[in-house]
């Protein structure tokens, strides 16, 4: 297969999973979905794999490093910022609590997904035995899933002013005060 037949074959397969996907979310069958992103995947590798001409040279590597690097900067620093905006802003309404939390994990786990795969690189490359590697594999993916669930417990929502019958009522302990705006 050339690279233009493959290029091809990926519109109509992208297409088809469009068409899939679209009567999926319409008839409500979140399964249907699902099978079809997986056999969507599992096709395009399997014809990758049939492409005889050289797909990428080390200067698509080197850009796709690059592009990865500027995006990671540049979804951290925003990110931050953004949750920390929307933090500090909680006061007004509560909503941009929970908001700004989503987006300060989502920052995390991005920077931690990246340590991890770094890590995994080096090593996959590096002269440690394959049973060490795996333990490192693992011990990262148990660190991010504590991280994961301890955030979850902590920063929960548990502690917040909910608005019911027209009247701000407390839901735990919240440290700020009640919203200003109107209850609806």
């Amino acid at each position: 297969m050339t690279i233009k037949q493959y290029n091809w074959v990926r519109v109509l397969v992208s297409a088809s999973l469009a068409a899939v996907m679209s009567q999926a979310v319409m008839l409500q069958n979140y399964y249907l979905g699902a099978a079809a992103v997986l056999i969507a995947v599992l096709l395009m590798v399997a014809l990758k794999k049939q492409v005889r001409e050289v797909m990428a040279d080390e200067r698509d590597y080197k850009l796709a490093g690059d592009a990865a690097r500027w995006s990671l900067t540049v979804f951290a620093t925003l990110g931050s910022l953004g949750s920390f905006l929307l933090l500090t802003g909680r006061g007004y309404y509560p909503e941009f609590e929970a908001a700004g939390s989503v987006l300060a994990y989502a920052v995390c786990a991005l920077l931690i997904i990246y340590s991890l795969t770094v890590k995994y690189l080096q090593y996959r490359e590096s002269e440690i035995s394959r049973g060490r590697k795996i333990f490192y594999v693992i011990l990262g993916i148990f660190i991010a899933a504590a991280v994961v669930v301890a955030g979850l417990r902590l920063f929960s929502g548990e502690d917040t002013w909910l608005c019911q019958n027209g009247q701000w009522v407390k839901h735990g302990n919240p440290q700020a005060a009640a919203p200003t705006r109107a209850c609806r």
